[in-house]
C-alpha cells in the first residue's frame, strides 16, 4: 500500500474541510456502532448508499441517496483512508479556493461520480444498478484534481512497506496523482473489484475541469487587473518558487490518454444502450423464506440477471433457464411448467426438476412465479476454486418484477460522462492558465 504524505503547514484553519470530517465520522459512528465501530451495519449501507437504479424507478429518493451516500462508509479502514486524503488535499484546495468554491467542487465532485458509476453499468456490468455504493472517495477524488490543477509539482513522500521494511521517497504530487488515476482506469475496465472506481474517476474529472473553469477566471482577473499572474506578483515582491508552473508535456500526454480511454469507454456505453434497447426490471424472490431483489435486463433478445448473495435465492436463479424469465411465444398467458433438465453451475452438471405456474405480459416477461425446484447443490472450495456436486435441495419459491422506468437516462448519463471527460481534455491541455503556482505555499487567497 503506498500512503502519501506531506510537509507541515502553517495556514488557516480549513473549516469546511474538518466539518465534513466531522460529519463523516459523526454519521460513521451512528451506522457501525452496533459492530463496536469495525464496520456499518448491512441495513445502514442499504438504506443510506446509493443504489443506482433508484435514481431511474424513483429519481427523489435517488438524488437523496447521492448525498447520503456521500457520508457513509463501509468500515472502519473506509472513512480512515478517506478523511486522511480528505485533510491531506483538502487543506490547501479549501484555503486556495475559499470556503464556498470548495464546497461547491466537492458536492458536485460526489453528484459526478454516482453519475460515472451509473453510467458504467452499460460499460461494465448491469449489476452495479443494483449494488449500494457508499463512501466520499467520489467527492474527495475531485478534491484530488483540483489539487492536481492548483499544485501540480508540490513534493510529497509516499511511504510503503516491503518485505516488513518501511520504505518513503518522494514524489511530486502530479505523478502521484496520474498514477493513482491510471489505477482507477485499469482496474475499472479490466478487474471485476468491488470498488466503484469509475466513481473516483468521474470525481476526479470533474474536479480537474471545475478547478480549471474557477481558476482560470481568477488568473485571467487577476492579469487583467494588475498586468501580471500571481506568481509574478509574488517574484516582484521576491518571493520565488522553483519549478514549472502547471503540468509538463509529458505528465499531460499520459493525463490524456488515460481521459481519452475513458471517453471510449463512456461513447461505447452509449452506443451499446441505443443499439440493445434494453428494458430492465426489479425481481423480487422468495425462497425457502429467504428474499432478495435482483435487477433483470433483456436487451437483443437475451436475459441478464444479477446473482444474489442469499443462498436459497442463489442456488434458484442459477439453475432457471433465460426462458424462464422471458418468453416471447408466452405473451400474454399463464404457463404451467413441469421440466425436468440438466444444467451446468460452476462448472458441474445438475440435474434440475422445476414444477412452477409462471405469468408473462405482454411482451414475454416473467410478471410472477411459484412453484417448486429440485436440484443438487454445488460446493466450491473458496481456495483451489474446484467444484463438486453436493446434496439434494428442495426449494419452495416465488417472485415477481416490476418494470424500472426511464431506462433511456443511462445512455444520456454515458453521453454526460463522455462530455465531461472530453471537457476535461481541453482543461489538462491548458492547465496552466489555473495553476498559479508550482507548489502550494501556505496563507495564499483565492484572488
Amino acid at each position: 500500500m503506498f500512503v502519501p504524505g506531506s510537509s507541515y503547514r502553517r495556514g488557516p484553519r480549513p473549516y469546511a474541510t474538518i466539518g465534513l470530517i466531522i460529519a463523516n465520522v459523526i454519521v460513521y459512528i451512528y451506522t457501525s456502532y452496533q459492530n463496536f465501530l469495525l464496520e456499518s451495519t448491512p441495513q445502514a449501507v442499504y438504506s443510506l448508499g446509493f443504489t443506482p437504479y433508484l435514481l431511474l424507478a424513483n429519481p427523489r429518493v435517488g438524488v437523496l441517496r447521492i448525498f447520503t451516500s456521500m457520508f457513509t462508509h463501509a468500515d472502519i479502514l473506509h472513512i480512515f483512508f478517506n478523511m486522511y486524503f480528505l485533510y491531506l488535499f483538502g487543506y490547501s484546495v479549501e484555503n486556495y479556493l475559499g470556503r464556498a468554491r470548495y464546497l461547491t467542487l466537492y458536492f458536485a465532485s460526489g453528484v459526478s461520480a454516482s453519475l460515472f458509476h451509473l453510467a458504467f453499468s452499460s460499460v461494465s456490468d448491469w449489476s452495479l444498478l443494483i449494488t449500494p455504493a457508499v463512501g466520499a472517495s467520489g467527492a474527495i477524488s475531485g478534491v484530488l484534481g483540483a489539487y492536481l490543477i492548483l499544485f501540480p509539482n508540490t513534493k510529497m513522500s509516499m511511504c510503503t512497506i516491503i518485505i516488513l521494511i518501511p520504505l518513503c521517497f518522494p514524489i511530486t504530487a502530479y505523478a502521484f496523482m496520474i498514477l493513482w488515476f491510471a489505477l482507477q482506469v485499469i482496474y475499472g475496465y479490466f478487474t471485476s473489484t468491488t470498488i466503484a472506481t469509475f466513481a473516483h474517476v468521474g470525481g476526479f474529472l470533474t474536479g480537474i475541469l471545475l478547478t480549471w473553469l474557477v481558476a482560470r477566471t481568477a488568473t485571467l482577473e487577476t492579469r487583467q487587473t494588475t498586468g501580471m499572474s500571481l506568481a509574478e506578483i509574488l517574484g516582484s515582491l521576491g518571493i520565488v518558487f522553483k519549478g514549472r508552473r502547471g503540468l509538463g508535456k509529458w505528465a499531460k500526454g499520459v493525463l490524456i490518454a488515460l481521459i481519452i480511454a475513458v471517453l471510449l469507454g463512456y461513447s461505447y456505453g452509449a452506443l451499446n444502450t441505443v443499439a440493445q434497447s434494453p428494458s430492465a426490471y426489479i425481481v423480487n424472490v422468495n425462497a425457502n423464506d429467504q428474499s432478495d431483489q435482483l435487477l433483470m435486463v433483456v436487451y437483443s433478445g437475451s436475459v441478464y440477471i444479477t446473482t444474489s448473495q442469499v443462498d436459497a435465492v442463489r442456488i434458484l436463479v442459477n439453475r432457471l433457464q433465460d426462458v424462464f424469465f422471458y418468453d416471447k411465444t408466452g405473451a400474454n398467458s399463464v404457463r404451467n411448467l413441469q421440466e425436468t433438465y440438466m444444467t451446468t453451475v460452476s462448472g458441474v452438471i445438475v440435474p434440475v426438476e422445476l414444477n412452477a405456474e409462471v405469468k408473462y405480459d405482454q411482451t414475454g416477461i416473467l410478471e410472477s412465479a411459484s412453484g417448486v425446484m429440485v436440484s443438487r447443490v454445488v460446493n466450491v472450495n473458496p481456495y483451489t476454486g474446484a467444484s463438486t456436486i453436493g446434496p439434494s435441495i428442495r426449494i419452495t419459491f416465488s417472485m415477481g418484477s416490476s418494470a424500472i422506468s426511464g431506462f433511456y437516462t443511462v445512455a444520456l448519463l454515458d453521453v454526460f460522462a463522455s462530455a465531461i471527460s472530453a471537457l476535461t481534455i481541453i482543461a489538462v491541455l491548458k492547465a496552466e492558465e489555473a495553476s498559479a503556482l508550482g507548489e502550494e505555499i501556505s496563507q495564499l487567497p483565492f484572488i
